[in-house]
């Protein structure tokens, strides 16, 4: 059994400022309104099962791509640019399913659009070296285009970058719409707001105001749509990767993430209606497929 760790007097648990304690909830505890940790400790006592869906399925497929991404990353050459950029996509995921966990939905759900957007450069420039392998000075621009984009001074549009990828055949016009879809439903969360929980009154001396409006709020309803966008970023994320490289599903890593994602998923397969799941479940280890 791990040991518990204590936070009293930490500045997570902070009784100074109340937009900070991250434990801190209003006075009626029915209304699931308080800091992050508090929301995320609510997770356990929900008594629902049908959560499992949402937090301990996606963790699992965060694990599998941990599995596969690093055996891709360990395996091949510096320039392939997209095992090399999912290397890091697999970090903000992360950080995205810890927002979740702990009410910012909104927050969550945008850094999926910044996650797939870094994927389509990554197999773009995946693409654009592979098509100029006979010329070592076209490679040689290739590397120079990533490595400035790395710095921020290389961009494309997102349409752009879809075009030259379906040229390679590396997606069909169907795919390509597919996943003009998935960046467009993910846009609508930048330029807007979601709900924002309202506290009881608080008195600052003879000032009284409502209290901290950094505070989060448990949603189921939100819960479940930022798992839907997570799921989809990451089937058609790890379904790109294990087509590209088919080795991988030789790999013990590989074989333990195809196994876990049938284990978790496979039940899920009509509710969910994903051609990228739907894809991973038919793969077997050992057993190449051909990517377009």
């Amino acid at each position: 059994m791990g040991k518990k760790t204590d936070m009293k007097g930490s500045c997570a648990n902070c009784k100074l400022t109340n937009c900070i304690d991250l434990f801190g909830h209003t006075k009626n505890e029915d209304k699931h309104v308080g800091g992050e940790l508090y929301v995320y400790k609510l997770l356990k006592h929900s008594g629902e099962q049908e959560l499992s869906k949402y937090i301990c399925f996606n963790g699992n497929l965060l694990k599998c791509a941990c599995f596969i991404v690093h055996s891709a990353y360990d395996n091949l050459t510096e320039e392939e640019y997209l095992p090399m950029v999912s290397n890091e996509l697999v970090r903000d995921m992360k950080a995205s399913f810890y927002l979740a966990m702990s009410g910012h939905y909104r927050q969550a759900t945008i850094i999926q659009r910044c996650v797939f957007e870094n994927f389509l450069y990554g197999l773009y420039f995946t693409v654009d070296y592979h098509r100029f392998s006979h010329s070592d000075e076209d490679r040689k621009i290739v590397k120079e285009n990533f490595n400035s984009w790395v710095s921020g001074g290389f961009t494309k549009k997102v349409s752009d970058l879809l075009d030259s990828i379906e040229r390679a055949a590396v997606i069909d016009k169907a795919e390509k719409k597919g996943w003009q879809i998935l960046y467009s439903d993910l846009s609508k969360y930048v330029h807007t707001i979601l709900h924002t929980p309202t506290g009881e009154k608080i008195k600052y001396g003879n000032i009284e105001m409502p209290d901290c409006y950094a505070m989060v709020e448990y949603n189921k309803k939100d819960l479940i749509e930022w798992s839907n966008f997570y799921q989809r970023v990451m089937f058609l994320i790890l379904h790109c990767l294990l087509g590209s490289y088919p080795f991988i599903k030789r790999l013990d890593a590989g074989k333990i993430a195809l196994r876990d994602i049938r284990a978790c998923f496979k039940s899920m397969r009509d509710e969910l209606k994903n051609s990228d799941l739907d894809a991973i479940l038919k793969m077997r280890s050992g057993k190449s497929i051909e990517a377009h």
